[in-house]
């Protein structure tokens, strides 16, 4: 599938407990994945969950590859891409890069927020574009035990500062939240974030405020009851608000007119 086409249809904010990883499958990088990328990235655990390293199987062909790509790219926790010199041009004679690791950084960049890639490489040379936003870290592979480590505080760094985005977004989306998306996420937060749930009443009000939840990717749909109605889960963005949700948007009770610092107002007909 290409890019595009994914991204328009099947990206969502959810994100698998995985690191991308984007490297040559070269056979003498096989050891720094075995030995360094692997374990660094699996000793890491994140908001209890322990990560895995995603490193799509290159035996596989034609679409099929580039969906795992895509998918990998844009619902991994974060995207390592090791970027390091494999060659040097029989031509020119300067050094270059992987074509198809470069392609997988390009991907990410138009997908992700630059917090989330993370470049390595065990070179010197000069990039052909400007990484000056892009998080890079270079690391001495020639010492494992160094270099997991070296790497292990780089992807913890990238995950702090993912999650300071996230904490961002929740502003965001508290600023714009209604008093009926309020009263369903409160509604809601009962359950876990891996239940199931439905309305049993569906008011125009409440149809409303579920689309918005929706839109806002705060929940998603995953199915229908016996009786037609339709059942959701949480997504991380929105359990995280619904749990947090008297926190978040207190309950004020009405001041009297003297302790009034505004005004209600009514909205029915004059």
């Amino acid at each position: 599938m290409h890019p595009n086409s994914f991204l328009r249809t099947l990206w969502r904010t959810e994100f698998r407990s995985e690191v991308f990883v984007a490297m040559s499958f070269a056979g003498a990088l096989q050891q720094r994945f075995d030995d360094v990328i692997k374990p660094a990235i699996e000793s890491i655990v994140h908001h209890g969950r322990k990560l895995t390293a995603n490193r799509v199987d290159l035996s596989k062909t034609g679409d099929s590859i580039l969906t795992d790509i895509v998918d990998g790219i844009a619902h991994s926790e974060l995207v390592l891409a090791d970027v390091s010199t494999v060659g040097y041009d029989s031509k020119s004679g300067g050094p270059y890069r992987n074509g198809n690791v470069m392609y997988e950084v390009g991907l990410a960049l138009a997908c992700r927020h630059s917090a989330e890639v993370l470049l390595i490489r065990d070179d010197t040379h000069k990039f052909l574009f400007d990484v000056s936003t892009i998080p890079h870290k270079h690391i001495d592979f020639s010492d494992p035990t160094a270099a997991m480590t070296t790497l292990q505080q780089e992807l913890m760094g990238r995950l702090a500062e993912r999650d300071h985005l996230l904490d961002a977004r929740i502003l965001t989306t508290v600023a714009q939240l209604t008093s009926g998306e309020r009263n369903l996420l409160q509604t809601f937060s009962r359950y876990g974030p891996e239940k199931v749930f439905w309305l049993t009443k569906t008011g125009l009000s409440a149809l409303a405020a579920i689309s918005r939840l929706l839109d806002k990717q705060l929940i998603v749909t995953v199915g229908v009851t016996p009786e037609g109605q339709a059942t959701f889960r949480w997504t991380r963005l929105g359990y995280i608000l619904a749990t947090n949700i008297e926190t978040l948007v207190p309950t004020v009770a009405e001041p009297s007119v003297a302790e009034s610092d505004g005004d209600g107002t009514d909205l029915g007909d004059e």
